[in-house]
């Protein structure tokens, strides 16, 4: 008998509990917001005319609590929830007006990454580079978890984001901006 009154206190205490973290969670406060950097690539004149190839590579820091809505709850935030991720070519300089467009071959990958993980997603064919045109960067394989992670790590930290590839052109400049669509829940008690 002395048994069952343990158990049923148990019980009692984990329903306890557990009502009150419910009761919590009703005043979490979620938050839409964009997570983003500016990869800006310069891909400067080769000496050597005959390839059509040019390698390159760009990557900036993102600082969450740079963020307004995020800085607004800072210590409070429960969870980072990754809504999409895009990548916007916002503008295409070219140092030649005969350059009539400019081509990321395949195999160029974006990255989002921290010290314990790495997203990436390699283009699987050509992408031609215009001011204003957007790269929708899928969840394929649940890379998005991937991403979730390193942003619930650095919540009040810092993450890496780039690009690696290969140019059609050389004797351009582009700015892109990759974008981390987020749902951030915060819950000021």
């Amino acid at each position: 008998m002395r048994n069952l009154g343990k158990v049923i206190l148990l019980v009692m205490l984990t329903a306890g509990l557990s009502s009150c973290e419910k009761i919590k969670s009703i005043f979490d406060v979620e938050i839409e917001t964009t997570l983003s950097g500016d990869l800006d690539i310069d891909i400067q004149e080769s000496a050597m005319k005959s390839t059509n190839s040019h390698e390159f590579e760009s990557s900036t820091l993102i600082i969450p609590s740079d963020v307004e809505e995020i800085d607004e709850y800072s210590g409070n935030i429960t969870d980072f929830a990754v809504d999409g991720i895009l990548a916007e070519v916002l503008s295409v300089e070219k140092d030649n007006l005969e350059i009539e467009s400019v081509i990321f071959e395949s195999g160029t990958f974006f990255y989002i990454k921290d010290n314990l993980d790495k997203a990436f997603w390699t283009m699987d064919s050509d992408w031609e580079i215009v001011d204003g045109t957007v790269f929708t960067l899928e969840d394929l394989g649940n890379i998005y978890n991937v991403v979730e992670d390193i942003l619930n790590r650095n919540m009040e930290g810092q993450f890496t984001v780039g690009v690696e590839g290969v140019c059609s052109e050389s004797g351009v400049f582009i700015t892109i901006r990759l974008g981390i669509e987020t749902t951030v829940t915060a819950n000021p008690l």
